[in-house]
């Protein structure tokens, strides 16, 4: 299982109880120049992994690398008329990062963007693996 998928079945778990909201598989791909996630409205979407592959500890016999991986993830809703539990699906989106395992830190975060009559939403996802 990758970092994305393991996410993707906790998010589903984690907005189960909450209606209105879906987690999609899709990646956050545009569609008429517009992206999935304006056009599906209370739909979590997430992107391709990016991992960066460096050096964390130097060793006389070798190397010890560290993987850091990021997974962005974006939900858009109405401004003018806000789920009632729009704080209560931010943070179980937010919580979803808990999910992943064999990790030394995970984090992850949100920034809210307000453009015409949508809130965008776009969640980090930060985890560090040795």
């Amino acid at each position: 299982m990758t970092i994305r998928s393991d996410l993707i079945t906790q998010l589903t778990t984690n907005l189960a109880a909450h209606s209105g909201f879906r987690v999609s598989s899709e990646l956050p791909f545009d569609s008429a120049g517009q992206p999935l996630y304006q056009k599906n409205m209370k739909t979590v979407y997430l992107s391709e992994e990016e991992k960066e592959v460096t050096e964390h500890v130097p060793l006389l016999t070798g190397e010890i690398m560290q993987t850091e991986t990021l997974v962005t993830g974006y939900l858009v809703t109405d401004a003018k008329n806000q789920p009632s539990d729009i704080d209560t699906v931010t943070s179980n989106v937010l919580l979803a990062r808990t999910a992943i395992s064999s990790t030394f830190d995970s984090s992850s975060s949100v920034e809210t963007e307000i453009e015409d009559d949508r809130i965008t939403y776009t969640f980090e996802y930060n985890f560090l693996k040795v």
